[in-house]
């Protein structure tokens, strides 16, 4: 009797355990699909848990601001826009603004995407007559959201003139002509200051690419050597770097420095070499930008009018990209630089900005004025540097001037090629 009361308890408890172990399978099981259907739904794709019995209204929220103050925006602007919601749930934008309102516009929206822990990227672009086709893909939660193709118009709208005799427009063409034909001059000019049967040599560099829309492939465009210096903290610096790299241009570091008028900004040792600056932090800074754009053999400065001011913050900074192997044109943001003369002294490849084409007016006309300067003073010492900034109007300049450069007998070619 006891024996059997013994075998019956023992029945009792394997049944016990086998239905403890069961319970902890199912709920190991069902912990596993809730947190693969979790992880699905973060990524953005459909889950039957959170998306019908428990909906998770985050990414929705977040769609439904964006959408709000999106469209508040347009609206204060004056901005005429379309939009519409797809079979898949994503938001389309469609709408024109003219090229003085179109970077304004797109950093507010960055600035409201980020706010949402989304992203705008720039998907297409294409340049059709007189304005531009900018495709952006919003992405919130890792998911692209909304599709906003933007019509960038080239050229504002023409304004009506009295009635009376017609103004012939110049054309681009005869504006370059006009600016880059020498004014005659009664008295003999002196020779040129150059070596003997070596034709005058000018070098652009365009800075701050990585910054805006226009980068590598509009410089590929232009089909004549061209320096890209790539801002390497930018948002597109990655992706910029490597198509200056597939389309064979030359990289260098646009590397920040500390202004002198700051406008009360304080700027961080991490991202830019300021008075403050250890050499741990310049190296680190020198040595990550590296690695951004690891094609490049040179550094000029950006901003950097109090850094380049001071010999001892820039002989420590010279030592350290001259242990990099790197060279150093100054931009010479400062008429106090000590940058050019202190590096040809330390013995580090140089050379020096003698032309901005775009620092003051950033207009067509005076881009090509600034050009015709930087020929004259080929001309006068046998070689010139320009830098210029990522703008329609400069690209353009730069674009209608080639032939004419090159009628003159002035060659074009890399920055590198005009190393001290």
């Amino acid at each position: 009797m006891a024996n059997r009361k013994k075998s019956k308890r023992k029945k009792q408890q394997k049944k016990n355990v086998s239905v403890v172990f069961f319970a902890m399978f199912i709920a190991i099981a069902i912990f596993t699909v809730a947190l693969l259907e979790y992880i699905d739904f973060k990524k953005g794709k459909e889950s039957f848990i959170f998306s019908k019995l428990i909906p998770l209204k985050t990414r929705p929220q977040k769609i439904t601001a964006f959408n709000k103050r999106f469209i508040q925006i347009l609206e204060k602007e004056r901005i005429l826009f379309e939009h519409f919601k797809d079979a898949k749930g994503k938001y389309h934008f469609k709408f024109k603004v003219g090229r003085e309102d179109f970077a304004g516009l797109i950093a507010r929206v960055k600035t409201l995407s980020g706010k949402l822990d989304g992203g705008l990227d720039l998907s297409e672009i294409r340049r059709i007559d007189d304005k531009s086709l900018m495709l952006y893909s919003l992405r919130i939660e890792k998911q692209v959201s909304h599709i906003v193709l933007v019509t960038r118009l080239e050229k504002a709208a023409a304004k009506k003139k009295p009635a009376g005799k017609k103004e012939k427009k110049k054309q681009p063409k005869e504006i370059v002509k006009a600016a880059l034909t020498p004014t005659p001059t009664p008295k003999k000019t002196p020779a040129p200051v150059r070596e003997a049967g070596k034709a005058p040599r000018i070098a652009f560099i365009i800075d701050d690419i990585g910054e805006y829309d226009i980068g590598a492939l509009e410089l590929k465009r232009l089909d004549v050597p061209i320096t890209a210096s790539i801002l390497p903290d930018s948002p597109r610096a990655f992706d910029q770097a490597r198509w200056v790299q597939e389309y064979r241009l030359q990289a260098l570091i646009h590397i920040p420095m500390q202004p002198k008028n700051s406008n009360g900004r304080k700027y961080s040792p991490q991202k830019t070499i300021t008075l403050r600056s250890t050499d741990a932090e310049i190296r680190a800074l020198v040595r990550r930008a590296k690695e951004v754009v690891p094609q490049a053999r040179g550094v000029n400065n950006h901003m950097g009018s109090l850094v380049t001011a001071n010999k001892e913050m820039m002989r420590r900074f010279l030592k350290i990209i001259k242990e990099e192997g790197l060279f150093f044109v100054d931009s010479r943001t400062t008429g106090d630089t000590v940058g050019y003369d202190l590096a040809g002294r330390m013995g580090i490849k140089t050379a020096m900005r003698d032309v901005f084409l775009d620092d003051g007016e950033k207009t067509y006309e005076n881009s090509v004025s600034e050009i015709k300067r930087l020929v004259d003073k080929a001309f006068q010492e046998g070689s010139a540097i320009a830098i210029g900034h990522p703008h329609r109007t400069t690209i353009r300049a730069i674009q209608d001037s080639i032939k004419f450069i090159k009628e003159k007998g002035v060659k074009i070619v890399f920055v590198s090629e005009l190393l001290e």
